[in-house]
């Protein structure tokens, strides 16, 4: 019996993962954030977010903006999901991933999510675990070895955090 082989696959349309976040970059919002922007209060959170890349603003913070637009836009805030995609720039894996799975057959397949800070110097630090698919640690060893392209603010670098999802399909 020969194996099909596993691959790491991109994983636009992979059931499983938040289609929203797959079309649109964000960093990842925090259970508190999601519910504080749900329903009507997405456009207040898309208000709260423009405020904080306000040109009239002292300080901007795109990291903050991105995650109250990020969670707006998940709501169904057109603005908020417009912002994101003419605005800001996802940060970037300039390096591989290994192979995954080792050529090990599955019963099931198995998707998973890895989050990292993506430095200003394009460099990943403070990695988690947001789904566990079975290879989150061969994940998190990989990206801190990686290279990125920061996350970018109207071209402006900053820190904000990066999302790596795999996928294995399973062995039917």
């Amino acid at each position: 019996m020969r194996l099909r082989p596993l691959w790491l696959l991109l994983c636009v349309g992979c059931p499983g993962f938040n289609p929203v976040a797959l079309k649109h970059w964000y960093p990842p919002p925090d259970e508190d954030l999601l519910q504080a922007c749900t329903g009507e209060r997405a456009a207040r959170c898309t208000e709260q977010g423009m405020a904080l890349i306000d040109a009239a603003s002292a300080e901007k913070k795109p990291d903050q903006a991105a995650r109250l637009l990020g969670a707006a836009c998940q709501q169904g805030d057109a603005k908020a999901c417009t912002v994101l995609d003419t605005r800001f720039t996802a940060p970037k894996r300039l390096d591989p991933l290994p192979a995954l799975g080792g050529g090990l057959g599955r019963a099931s397949p198995s998707y998973g999510e890895v989050a990292c800070v993506i430095t200003v110097a394009g460099e990943a630090i403070k990695c988690r675990s947001l789904r566990n698919g079975g290879y989150n640690a061969t994940v998190t060893d990989a990206l801190l070895r990686s290279h990125f392209t920061p996350a970018k603010f109207d071209g402006q670098p900053f820190e904000s955090e990066y999302v790596e999802r795999y996928s294995l399909p399973g062995n039917v």
